[in-house]
């Protein structure tokens, strides 16, 4: 391996880390308080925030695919995790997605009693 693929590698598993430490969770105290507003909001962002991993992991795939494959017809390993962690952050904003969705739909039912 030369110096400068070495250099992409060892860029894009920063990304990845970066990318995956930011996760976060629900606010706890909203969820005491039952401010189902404010969690719709919540998950709307984090859904928001999981389709840019989404994006940015689909450039990191292209990246990769750049870089070329061990064997005809074989996907690299990094082009495979890459894939599987596209996947993995787009089928999490469909359900943070629901979430607020369904926090919303909780409090327009709390707001019409």
């Amino acid at each position: 391996m030369n110096m400068q693929v070495i250099c992409k590698l060892l860029f894009a598993a920063t990304i990845v880390a970066l990318i995956v430490g930011c996760a976060s969770s629900p606010p706890r105290e909203l969820v005491q308080h039952n401010d189902h507003t404010r969690l719709a909001a919540w998950y709307q962002k984090e859904a928001r925030d999981l389709h840019a991993r989404t994006e940015e992991m689909r450039q990191i795939k292209k990246e990769y695919e750049f870089l070329g494959t061990p064997k005809e017809g074989h996907e690299s390993i990094l082009v495979q995790h890459a894939k599987n962690l596209e996947h993995h952050y787009s089928k999490a904003a469909e359900l943070a997605e629901a979430m607020a969705k369904a926090h919303a739909e909780k409090a327009k039912n709390l707001q019409e009693r």
